[in-house]
């Protein structure tokens, strides 16, 4: 049998795909595996509050004194292919309720670079390795066409993504397809409509328009519909607010700086819901700030059997708040990202509590991404419903592939069911 202890790992700062410096780290077993993981990060404004901090307080000079006196030292001799225990001891060394002394991206890019470890010394695919046991089903892709909000720089809608999804899709390359397709045919239409239009993207190669979130929407309509007429394949459309960007506590209500316009949780339960109504909404993420558990549970409430009202920075991967919008019916869909929690065993944990009372897990990228492809397979592994990689750009465009060669590999392998879950409520 392969021999999966830990043998050697190494570490080095390297730059994602906003040029942000980010922790790499290479880990060896002694059978002959081999990993490098690069951890993505979030953008400043975007990063949950509830999150798990990224990396240790002094930054990435003190996360590295840390991993070369402490925590390095700890995991060698390890066995890779125990990922509770590796990440039970990165919990230990941090010491803190949530990654607050080495950080969140430090915890997880050595306990996912430690399960590609173990899933190449044993020639077993990671999607295989940490399966939840279910048979493995295919996220369908949610692809980020129009960006807002944090993401973008210069005049730009006020929420953050302007999504589409290809419901009839009939495998994940077919729905990849579809997205890039919807994604080129918005951007001619933005250059019709705006002379100034450059083919500027922001940091998910989402284009950069100079319109609101309305006219935003308007032109991804025109161009689902441009595609649906050639393709024969239903699209529908997702946003996703990012409000706690939006939400001034001191004033008690939402901002919408590129429009001008204030509005109380009332209000702005009201406006979601009109643009569900409008313009015929599959999917709405985080339209509410991370503290209002009942404003979400309101529109989940109105809206749930006909939208995926889905929960990311309020729930923040974290398994005591995911239990707490389970109480109150907050959401019927989460985003996971292992880095919010700073485990792969925390962010499975939580996954499998949502889960187990109907919540559907959605996994989900950074937009400060690296080459690493590990969402693909946690996607496949945990049943997610959707993944959430963007359109195209390099960081992105290679966990869309990372899902065709899985689709390749498995045979009879579907995409995840939804449709029916969402229309029974």
């Amino acid at each position: 049998m392969s021999d999966t202890r830990i043998k050697e790992i190494r570490r080095r700062t390297v730059f994602d795909s906003r040029g942000v410096e980010t922790l790499e780290v290479e880990i060896l077993t002694k059978g002959g595996g081999f990993a490098r993981m690069a951890a993505p990060f979030g953008a400043p404004g975007s990063r949950g509050e509830f999150e798990a901090p990224a990396y240790a307080p002094g930054g990435l000079p003190e996360t590295i004194g840390l991993l070369d006196k402490e925590i390095i030292p700890a995991l060698i001799g390890m066995d890779a292919a125990q990922q509770d225990k590796i990440d039970d001891l990165l919990v230990s060394l941090d010491g803190t309720a949530n990654f607050e002394r080495i950080g969140g991206n430090t915890s997880t890019v050595l306990s996912l670079g430690v399960a590609r470890a173990a899933s190449d010394t044993l020639k077993v695919p990671l999607y295989e390795l940490l399966s939840n046991d279910d048979p493995p089903t295919l996220p369908t892709p949610l692809g980020n066409v129009i960006g807002g909000g944090a993401h973008s720089l210069g005049p730009a809608p006020d929420m953050q993504e302007h999504m589409v999804v290809a419901v009839g899709a009939k495998s994940v390359r077919h729905a990849i397809e579809i997205n890039l397709k919807v994604h080129r045919t918005a951007g001619r239409l933005l250059e019709a409509h705006d002379p100034g239009f450059a083919g500027g993207m922001d940091d998910e190669d989402a284009w950069a328009a100079n319109r609101d979130d309305v006219g935003a929407l308007e032109i991804l309509e025109q161009a689902k519909k441009q595609v649906e007429d050639e393709e024969g394949v239903e699209i529908r459309m997702g946003l996703d607010l990012a409000a706690d960007r939006l939400w001034n506590p001191v004033k008690g209500k939402y901002c919408y700086a590129r429009e001008g316009t204030e509005r109380t949780p009332a209000e702005q339960l009201d406006y979601v819901g009109s643009l569900i109504e409008r313009f015929n909404l599959v999917y709405v993420e985080d339209a509410f700030h991370s503290s209002d558990y009942d404003s979400f549970a309101s529109l989940n409430a109105r809206y749930g059997r006909r939208c995926i009202i889905c929960a990311d920075d309020i729930y923040a991967s974290n398994y005591a708040r995911t239990q707490v919008g389970i109480e109150k019916k907050s959401a019927r869909a989460m985003i996971i990202k292992p880095n919010q929690v700073g485990t792969v065993t925390g962010a499975r944990r939580t996954a499998a509590l949502a889960a187990r009372h109907g919540v559907r897990p959605i996994i989900s990228n950074r937009s400060g991404e690296t080459a690493d492809t590990s969402i693909a397979d946690l996607g496949v592994a945990w049943n997610a419903m959707m993944i959430k990689a963007g359109v195209r750009g390099g960081g992105r465009i290679i966990k869309l592939n990372a899902l065709i060669r899985i689709e390749q590999a498995v045979p009879g392998i579907a995409l995840s069911p939804w449709q029916d879950w969402l229309a029974a409520g």
